[in-house]
């Protein structure tokens, strides 16, 4: 049985989610929501009492997790997942595929996080408000199966993992030590981190190689070829998909344990199938396909399935459902990610400017008053709909330190014309970060077009880096009283990532309370401070704080550096940190 991982939430409503484990001798969950029904990816359900036939849970509620169920439901729902049982084997039970086969290069991804890498779940997947009363145990588990793709040289998998899962994966599992989690009497979880589960029943284990972040696809490296015979056509339809093509989903889902088995330790699952049909083509402007939409009755607990056309070529996988559009990523797209993350061996980052901004179209006149234009020669622009202004840019990002300023109309990049922010990203994105581009730019005030020249730098969160570089700004240079950055922005800009700690968990870890740090970006400022994972922030400045109080100490301008009061191994020590304003992308 499973001892519990607990979680208190603090100014949080509601209650949210609860946390699956997977153990050696069962799987327990509950939800808290109307019931999701069977699902490809198996993630933690939300909690709420248990439905009738559900396996009683004996966990509580925990920081958030993507929606999915791990039972199949007793009866058919449309556009979710129903799949046929199979035969239990130790672990992960084998897939019984239906008719039409899944094409051969499909997958099944079974992830599994305990330890550190649990914890680190924990803090990445969790609301910022939530504290945690008890740390997960060594026997704890938290599971994940999506489908993957297998490339044709027959070892790399792209899949859709969940973000938080995928993101992750770069954090450093720090030496900690002996008895840091808590032992239960329970059997201690051995299966490896990345199972992948293939059509003849084979079990391969996987690494984790990194997360491309311009598509959200992870790449995993298998342990042993995974394909045998001719290498497999990977392009399908892709280069030139066709609207009212029809086209089949493929996903694992859960199904519910057979009758006639009476083991337990198992997941039972089967590779399901949805039919659905191209209804759009987006391309970028060198005019290759990279994104298609499908109608499909299919639920978002769809997304990261495998889509193939009718001759049994993979043309993508899905990124989004719901709402009856599925959006997928070409074959195409898939393995430029795939290529980038080999190349680095590693996550790879997307191009990354520090704008807001809009079509030219889209903003009103007096927009343009207010950021120097006159009228008579903001109307052609308008008109004319040329271009992309710029409403905002943001203090020492790469377009700020390249010349651009707000109020900017960027005409084109290179020798493409931009008409929307979605051309813009296109290019950009087709560029790659590293790429030196040219950007045609009218200004206020000149009679001509001004030409600017920089490298596209990059970052895994461009939202996140631009959100943080305009808090710093912001905050610089014109303070706003009762303005609070987010936790996120407040614990992002130091280089860190943590989750807060009730006195009950803190006191495991001879603490108080206060933040515990399950990573630390190097070169960071927390780096450069000497801030370690598995280190616990207990005061600040002598005193005990709050989120809020670190972000107004971050954001206050002309702020001292922080004392940090740190417990290290049980050990306490003061740490000094500078406050620049230096961006953490």
């Amino acid at each position: 049985m499973y001892d519990r991982v607990r979680a208190l939430w603090l100014g949080v409503a509601p209650v949210l989610v609860c946390l699956l484990l997977l153990c050696p001798t069962e799987v327990e969950a509950q939800e808290a929501t109307a019931p999701v029904a069977a699902a490809p990816q198996a993630q933690t359900p939300p909690p709420k009492p248990p439905r009738p036939g559900a396996v009683r849970s004996t966990t509580t509620p925990t920081p958030r997790a993507p929606r999915a169920a791990p039972h199949a439901p007793a009866a058919s729902t449309p556009g979710v997942p129903q799949a046929r049982p199979a035969q239990p084997v130790p672990g992960v039970a084998p897939q019984a595929p239906l008719a039409p086969l899944p094409p051969q290069q499909v997958v099944t991804v079974v992830h599994r996080l305990r330890g550190w890498k649990l914890l680190a779940w924990l803090a990445a997947s969790g609301p910022p408000g939530a504290e945690l009363d008890e740390l997960p145990s060594t026997s704890d588990t938290h599971t994940n199966i999506v489908a993957g793709y297998v490339s044709n040289d027959g070892r790399t998998v792209i899949a859709r993992l969940p973000q938080a899962e995928a993101e992750l994966e770069s954090f450093p599992v720090p030496s900690l030590p002996h008895g840091f989690f808590p032992t239960t009497g329970g059997a201690e979880s051995v299966e490896a981190e990345f199972t992948l589960v293939l059509s003849d029943d084979r079990r391969v284990g996987a690494k984790f190689v990194g997360l491309d972040s311009l598509t959200g696809l992870s790449l995993l490296e298998a342990s042993e070829p995974l394909l045998s015979g001719p290498a497999v056509v990977e392009q399908g339809d892709t280069e030139d998909p066709t609207v009212g093509q029809r086209v089949r989903l493929y996903a694992p889902a859960p199904v519910a344990k057979p009758a006639t088995q009476a083991g337990v330790g198992y997941i039972y699952l089967s590779i399901d199938q949805k039919e659905g049909r191209l209804t759009e083509v987006r391309r970028g402007p060198s005019g290759k396909a990279v994104r298609v939409v499908a109608r499909a009755n299919v639920t978002p607990e769809w997304t990261g399935a495998v889509a193939a056309n009718e001759l049994g070529e993979v043309v993508g996988i899905v990124s989004h459902s719901g709402s009856g559009e599925t959006q997928i990523v070409p074959v195409a797209t898939m393995l430029g990610a795939r290529e980038r993350v080999l190349k680095l061996r590693g996550s790879a980052p997307q191009p990354w400017l520090g704008i807001r901004g809009d079509a030219s179209f889209h903003l009103k006149l007096d927009k343009w008053v207010s950021l120097g234009w006159k009228p008579e020669l903001a109307l052609p622009h308008i008109q004319n709909g040329q271009g992309v202004f710029l409403t905002a840019v943001v203090p020492g990002t790469p377009a700020a330190l390249a010349g651009l300023r707000p109020g900017d109309v960027i005409a084109s990049v290179g020798a493409r014309d931009v008409r929307s922010v979605e051309d813009l990203s296109f290019t950009l994105n087709e560029a790659g970060v590293g790429s030196t581009i040219d950007f045609t730019v009218w200004r206020a005030f000149e009679p001509s077009p001004l030409k600017f020249s920089l490298m596209l730098k990059g970052a895994r969160n461009p939202a996140l880096a631009t959100a943080i570089a305009e808090e710093r700004a912001g905050f610089a240079t014109t303070p706003q009283p009762g303005r609070v950055p987010s936790a996120t922005a407040s614990l992002q800009s130091l280089g860190l990532h943590a989750i807060s700690l009730t006195a009950r968990s803190a006191s495991r870890l001879n603490a108080k309370g206060g933040l515990l740090i399950v990573a630390v970006r190097p070169e960071s400022s927390a780096a450069a401070c000497g801030l370690r994972a598995g280190d616990v922030i207990e005061t600040i400045n002598g005193a005990a704080f709050t989120r809020r109080d670190l972000s107004r100490l971050l954001f206050t301008p002309d702020a001292q550096p922080l004392s940090l009061g740190v417990i290290r191994e049980g050990r306490r020590l003061t740490l000094s940190l500078p406050l620049s304003a230096g961006v953490q992308p």
